[in-house]
């Protein structure tokens, strides 16, 4: 499988960025390392440009897998599961995906989908607007993913049983996929082979790190056995380390890989 890694172009609050800023030398430091693709983070998204960004993965050779870009409009109190604010949300998120569509990368709607806090039909909700964000991403050609979150973050889809509920829910967009991330996986999924086997052909996205959420190899999750029961689940995408950088990040990438390739 091909390996991506995370890179914000500015520097951002979020933990589990390993690069940021300067682009262009980012982008050729990974394609020197190996690397095949990158997880984009765009923390201030109006800022962006993306055919600047789309141009530097091309002479490198690289892939924009995920794009995370909406914080703006979180922080603007628009999500999923709110009808009364949908229609802004959606007419707002053509900036975005816009965005995604010239680096043809997929929007994640992790914490865009909205916390339930109490809210009465919360899960219809956020259904009905996964839906309709959905149809709007398939305007303009775009993939759509849905990560599990765990308990500490949000109180909403924290399993691959949940998303699959939410996925039904909203009726089976046909642009919509799952985020798998190991480190989410870890705390909520009694087991992960058994997530992954049930997530099966949805699966669009892996965020690969270790228990710590450091690189794969500095902790003790069976990366090895979870990447067999990956491949036995017919995954053929990006192993994405959206990892929380230690004291050097670029050997951290480094070794990443390498113990990657070590057990493919």
């Amino acid at each position: 499988m091909k390996v991506s890694i995370s890179v914000s172009d500015v520097p951002s609050a979020m933990p589990q960025i390993m690069f940021s800023g300067n682009l262009e030398a980012r982008f050729a430091f990974l394609k020197q390392l190996g690397y095949e693709g990158v997880d984009l983070f765009f923390p201030n998204p109006r800022n962006t440009q993306a055919q600047k960004i789309k141009a530097l993965l091309d002479a490198n050779g690289l892939k924009a897998t995920m794009l995370a870009s909406q914080g703006d409009l979180m922080a603007d109190g628009l999500f999923l599961n709110k009808p009364e604010v949908l229609p802004q949300l959606l007419e707002r998120s053509r900036y975005h995906l816009e965005q995604c569509a010239i680096l043809e990368a997929m929007p994640n709607v992790g914490f865009l989908r909205g916390r339930h806090n109490g809210i009465p039909d919360s899960l219809k909700y956020m259904a009905d607007g996964l839906a309709a964000y959905c149809a709007l991403a398939q305007s303009f050609g775009v993939q759509v993913l849905l990560e599990p979150i765990c308990r500490y973050e949000i109180d909403s889809v924290l399993t691959v049983d949940q998303a699959l509920t939410l996925w039904k829910k909203a009726d089976r967009p046909c642009n919509l996929g799952l985020l798998l991330d190991l480190f989410h996986m870890n705390i909520e999924e009694r087991s992960l082979c058994g997530a992954i086997c049930h997530a099966g052909p949805l699966i669009r996205h892996v965020h690969f790190v270790d228990n710590t959420r450091a690189v794969p190899g500095m902790g003790c999750l069976p990366l090895k056995e979870i990447t067999a029961c990956l491949k036995a689940a017919g995954y053929q995408g990006f192993l994405g380390i959206e990892a929380i950088p230690g004291a050097s990040p670029e050997e951290e990438a480094r070794k990443g890989l390498q113990y990657i390739r070590t057990i493919e």
